[in-house]
């Protein structure tokens, strides 16, 4: 137990996936933790987790320039909430919400951490691109501001030019459970593509195309899509079972019914390059194959276990004779699969992320209780 207060900043709620799982390690760990967030046009879940102090901003936070004054409200909310607070640590998620220590918008705390799920220096792409040269800049700015920091993997680690003296990975990986019981009323070989799917940047064509080519395998997604293929093309075909929205713990228990979870992600897009996905931790702690792209730098790992299926994004005949090793039932790929699971429980399991960040803070010199 550290002696001293927290104050953990997200422009979300802390019902997001990776805040949820954070916030109960730092109550095991701090005297008291306070979570600043804001309401995004959701309500407030109530399974949100117990023994937390919440300051939540009624601010409707979207994407895109035209949001800046938004952002601005909640800078002033946060200040407002720190000065009240008074808290020893502040962590805060992603760099945008850095800059206002940086330029001394909001006093800087005895110790300032970084907690990186998305990098402003990584995730622009599309039009907003021509502004990615700036928002590198303001990232190693942030990067310089900082005490500590906290990224999601260790290739995403390895791209910043500026680090902390201190720093940890905590993966995006879930707890490890023991025993998962499959989903019912599924077919019999399926591949499990879930998320946020987006035409052209999640290799949903591809797949598509190839699970054509087998008469006995389907395509299972949950989840939700953007763009005219994936809505009108990719949600109405008869490979495809589409189950919409679904409770979190229910993909743990498709994962276990299928016969491999898809993770492709295009290239375009650093962030993507340097994929750090959940999906990978969910289908290595269910000992099931990952069919990952090899542009990812994330795919490394997968290969080397054992349990991951490499090809190249959009390419077709390379993913057609994978497919085929997972139809037949491959026992290489079975023993793989099953020693990957090994393997996370042992080290990537989230159990373990409570140690790594209580080490983070003892070398930041967080005071401990006597």
């Amino acid at each position: 137990m550290f002696n001293a207060t927290i104050a953990y900043i997200y422009s979300d709620l802390p019902s997001y996936v990776r805040a949820n799982k954070t916030l109960p390690i730092l109550r095991e760990q701090f005297r008291e933790v306070h979570f600043i967030g804001c309401t995004r046009k959701r309500a407030l879940d109530p399974g949100r987790p117990e023994g937390i102090h919440y300051h939540i901003a009624d601010l409707q936070i979207g994407n895109g320039i035209h949001t800046i004054n938004k952002v601005a409200e909640f800078y002033k909310y946060i200040k407002n909430t720190l000065a009240e607070i008074q808290p020893d640590v502040v962590m805060a998620v992603n760099e945008e919400y850095i800059l206002p220590f940086s330029f001394r918008y909001i006093p800087m705390p005895k110790r300032l951490v970084l907690d990186l799920y998305d990098s402003i220096g990584m995730r622009i792409f599309g039009r907003g691109r021509v502004l990615n040269p700036v928002m590198r800049q303001l990232s190693q700015v942030a990067l310089r501001t900082i005490h500590g920091l906290s990224e999601v993997s260790e290739e995403r680690l390895e791209w910043h030019r500026t680090l902390p003296r201190e720093n940890v990975i905590i993966y995006n990986s879930p707890p490890f459970l023991e025993n998962v019981e499959a989903k019912e009323g599924l077919p019999d070989k399926f591949i499990y593509a879930n998320g946020m799917l987006v035409d052209g940047f999640h290799g949903i064509e591809t797949l598509l195309e190839a699970v054509e080519q087998f008469d006995d395998l389907h395509i299972v997604f949950s989840g939700r899509t953007k763009g005219e293929f994936l809505e009108k093309t990719f949600l109405t075909h008869p490979k495809v079972i589409n189950l919409g929205s679904v409770p979190f713990e229910d993909v743990f228990r498709i994962i276990t019914a299928s016969s491999g979870v898809w993770a492709h992600y295009n290239p375009i897009a650093l962030n993507y390059v340097y994929g750090a996905p959940n999906k990978l931790y969910e289908a290595m702690m269910l000992a099931k194959p990952l069919f990952i792209n090899s542009e990812n730098h994330a795919s490394a790992m997968p290969h080397e276990v054992g349990f991951g299926l490499v090809s190249p994004f959009e390419d077709v005949g390379s993913l057609i004779p994978l497919l085929e090793i997972v139809a037949k039932g491959d026992a290489g790929l079975y023993q793989g699969c099953q020693h990957a699971r090994e393997v996370f429980k042992e080290k990537y399991a989230w159990e373990h992320m409570a140690t790594r960040y209580a080490d983070f803070f003892r070398r930041m010199g967080v005071p401990e209780v006597k």
